[in-house]
């Protein structure tokens, strides 16, 4: 049997309402490491926005923080995989649409957790007896915060 996504998801990670301000977002995502923030409304995920969505959208074009919300600048719709999905379907996903962070649904299409290119790199090098030396450099950057383009 196949490993389940469930298996390496972050669970139940924090969303935020389409309604914030990008101010507002924009805080959050300075106090955790990820670089993302997954958007629900009644418990649906509708959307994804990230720190270069923040800064290509709102600041490089000169528009002000606290009077743009987070549904217009999200990405939508959403590319999710079920819960119960493997993890090489979420890899492929995340490989065919060029995306490093994955919401994870349930049935109902709530979110039950995220899945990034992290999880996928630690489950990887732990496959293979953390023998891939350029797997266990990328999860090393990401826990130190760094990771260049990758993060």
């Amino acid at each position: 049997m196949e490993a389940l996504v469930d298996s390496i998801m972050r669970k139940k990670p924090e969303a935020v309402d389409p309604d914030m301000t990008v101010t507002a977002a924009a805080s959050i995502i300075a106090k955790r490491s990820e670089q993302c923030l997954i958007v629900a409304k009644d418990d649906l995920v509708v959307g994804i926005v990230t720190s270069t969505d923040m800064i290509e959208k709102v600041i490089a074009v000169g528009a002000n923080p606290a009077e743009v919300y987070v549904r217009d600048i999200m990405s939508t719709p959403v590319i999710t995989v079920k819960v119960m999905g493997t993890i090489k379907e979420a890899a492929e996903i995340m490989s065919d649409y060029g995306v490093r962070k994955l919401p994870v649904v349930d049935e109902s299409g709530s979110l039950a957790g995220v899945i990034t290119s992290l999880e996928l790199a630690r489950w990887l090098a732990k496959m293979n007896d953390f023998q891939d030396p350029a797997l266990n450099a990328l999860a090393r950057l990401k826990e130190e915060g760094q990771g260049g383009p990758y993060r």
